[in-house]
């Protein structure tokens, strides 16, 4: 258990009570204090919650901690989900981003994203991201990333979409193009292609998936 399946769940509730008719996203966005358009980014995915928030949420809405951690709800999220226009995505276990390898296990949570988003793809799976203010805007912050694990697409990755590379090292989020036998990585400070070291075999050992997706912290 951790807080990211809490919060699945919350945003469960939360989704449940709007689809349900208990209540509308504006009424939902007056008692919780949050405001409607950063409400609605969180209900359809776009947005993740802070702890802070998911606290406040929680005892504006009266919901009580021990119903999230009840057996069996995470079942009942993955309905909710369903109701709202997501779909529940596996999660790897781990994060990408420097100090951390590559996570290669997928966990027990999930995490809902927009349906369209999912249906389109092969082979879906969800990524936390560490913060690392290296990586372009979009990706340093820290979030959960989307992934296509489709092994044409890693097999041939196009130059202007961004993949989830294994380092050996450490995980990251970079653009990347073959150079002769072996691989460059875009390196956004210098904004110029540089060789990836030592990479010179299979590319699905290195690619491993298309970021199509990021909901960023809130």
């Amino acid at each position: 258990m951790d807080f990211r399946l809490l919060q699945t769940r919350l945003l469960a509730q939360m989704r449940a009570r709007v689809s349900n008719g208990e209540m509308t996203e504006r009424g939902m966005a007056r008692v919780t204090g949050v405001s409607q358009p950063h409400l609605h980014n969180v209900l359809k995915g776009a947005r993740l919650l802070s702890i802070e928030m998911a606290d406040q949420i929680l005892h504006r809405l009266r919901i009580d901690l021990a119903d999230l951690l009840a057996a069996g709800e995470e079942a009942s999220a993955q309905a909710h989900a369903g109701n709202c226009g997501c779909r529940n995505v596996p999660v790897l276990e781990g994060q990408i981003g420097p100090g951390h390898p590559y996570p290669t296990a997928i966990g027990r949570s999930h995490y809902p994203f927009p349906a369209a988003e999912v249906d389109r793809l092969g082979s879906p799976v969800g990524v936390w991201l560490a913060p690392d203010p290296h990586r372009p805007r979009q990706f340093s912050g820290g979030g959960v990333a989307l992934l296509d694990r489709s092994g044409k697409l890693r097999r041939a990755p196009p130059e202007d979409a961004y993949f989830a590379l294994d380092l050996r090292s450490e995980g990251t989020i970079a653009r990347v193009r073959r150079a002769g036998s072996g691989w460059c990585s875009w390196f956004h400070e210098s904004g110029g292609w540089e060789p990836i070291s030592g990479w010179h075999g299979d590319p699905l050992d290195l690619i491993k998936g298309r970021v199509t997706l990021v909901v960023q912290r809130a």
